[in-house]
Order: structure tokens, then sequence, then C-alpha cells
């Protein structure tokens, strides 16, 4: 049938179903793309939801803190058996690269466990009648070489380490504290 045979009725109806077809298709898509936008709505609130209450919960904070002290830990350790083999050993091969893996790692992830651990940083040394505004843990790790370390100390890297490790004692022995005392209130 060519186009001009064709009755009104026949191209009114063709006419309806194009609008049919493509309004069907619109309401489809629209359909998929509210779902696909009310999943993304709840994921977020799910995501903030989480995050609140993490944010306020005691227990996940101090968790949390506990997991960060950790990583801080075997960083601090490995840092001290860097700067006690150079300072005993003449040999340094290999030293001064272990040196900057642990000092990478901690430009990167030393400041939210410095501000956790500030109160005890300042306690230690106002206890020992230190610069309370000086961060000795900064002082094990803010020259770019070991030697730096070693030669900068004036002699006192062994009372620096001891009392880094008073405060690394302190802060441990509190999160322990805390983490107990919160999840006996929450019968965990």
């Amino acid at each position: 049938m060519h186009r001009s045979q064709e009755s009104a009725e026949v191209r009114w109806l063709r006419a309806q179903w194009a609008r049919y077809y493509f309004v069907r298709r619109c309401y489809l898509w629209a359909v998929r793309g509210v779902r696909a936008f009310t999943a993304w709505v709840q994921d977020g609130v799910s995501l903030v939801a989480h995050w609140i209450l993490e944010r306020t919960d005691p227990l996940a904070q101090y968790r949390r803190q506990r997991e960060q002290f950790l990583a801080f830990y075997e960083q601090y350790e490995q840092l001290v058996d860097v700067l006690c083999w150079a300072a005993r050993d003449t040999v340094h091969d290999g030293c001064d690269e272990q040196y900057q893996q642990v000092r990478n790692w901690f430009t990167k992830h030393y400041a939210p466990v410095r501000r956790a651990m500030a109160p005890f940083i300042r306690q230690v040394l106002s206890e020992g009648d230190g610069n309370s505004q000086e961060d000795p843990f900064e002082k094990l790790f803010a020259p770019a070489h070991v030697m730096q370390v070693i030669e900068g100390d004036e002699g006192d890297l062994l009372g620096r380490i001891i009392l880094t490790r008073e405060i690394v004692a302190r802060y441990d022995a509190h999160l322990r504290a805390q983490i107990d005392k919160y999840g006996q209130r929450a019968g965990h």
C-alpha cells in the first residue's frame, strides 16, 4: 500500500502506535532511572548512617584508633630497629633504604596518630621537664637520612627512644582500658 493510498485512519493508527511505543520507552527509562537513583540515595544514606554511628559510638572509635595504633606501632618498631642498627654498626648496607621506607610511612600516616597521642606526649614531656610543644617521634623520622638522625641526636638517641616507648605504652594502656570499659557496657 502506498502512502498516498493509506486511509487517514491507518495513518492515525500508525501515529498512535509510534506515540505509544515512544511513551512506553520513555516510561521504562524513567522507571529505571528512578530505581537507580533511589538505590543510589539508599546507599548514600546507609553510608552516612554508618559513618555517624561509627563517629558517635565510643567503642567503634576506640577500636578504629586501636587499629591505627597497631599499624603505627609496627612501623615504630621497625624505625627503632633501623636506628639501633645504624647507631651500633659501622656498615650500613641497606639501612638507609629501610629507613626511607619507614620514614615514608610515617610522613603519610603519622598525623592522625599524633593527634590522638598528643595528650600523652605532653604529659610525658612535662613529667620529664621537656618542651611539651616538641614531638619526640618526629625527631626520629624527620631527617632525610638515617645518619642525620644518629649524628643530630647529640648522644641522646637512647633517651629519646625510651621517652617515645613510654608515650606508646601509656597510649596503648589508655586504648585498652577504653575498649574494655565500653565493651563491657555494650555487652560485647
